[in-house]
């Protein structure tokens, strides 16, 4: 590919970065951690007092059972109360799949957030499991 091509392809993947982070960040449940800007990866936490009903491992489930694999991560000791979800733009994630994953996370929310009560805690595992 040459400099100019590996430019132009960090280039569209730093711009589907930043049109996904922006899309997530006009959410209401979510608080961005950074946007992608400075490298193609991003991540976000669920905004403290959004709900009591679900968390970001129910919602990692909700994309899974739509195609998309977004595991939650629990953060590392003394951050153990904080769960995060992130996305590493690659090549060929192009802005026609970008839109895609927004149209089916912001299904994902409408249908968490439609519900009664809390997910049952039963039905939860731990992280993401390959």
């Amino acid at each position: 590919l040459g400099r100019t091509g590996f430019t132009a392809v960090q280039s569209a993947t730093r711009d589907v970065a930043l049109y996904l982070s922006g899309e997530i960040s006009a959410m209401g449940p979510f608080e961005l951690w950074n946007d992608g800007s400075d490298i193609p990866v991003f991540a976000w936490k669920l905004r403290d007092g959004y709900t009591a009903n679900w968390n970001l491992h129910n919602l990692s489930d909700q994309l899974r059972s739509r195609g998309w694999l977004v595991p939650a991560y629990p953060m590392p000791r003394d951050l153990t109360d904080l769960t995060v979800q992130r996305i590493v733009v690659r090549n060929g994630l192009g802005h026609n799949l970008a839109r895609d994953f927004i149209t089916g996370l912001r299904a994902s929310v409408r249908y968490l957030d439609a519900l009664d009560g809390p997910v049952p805690v039963e039905a939860r595992h731990p992280g993401f499991h390959h």
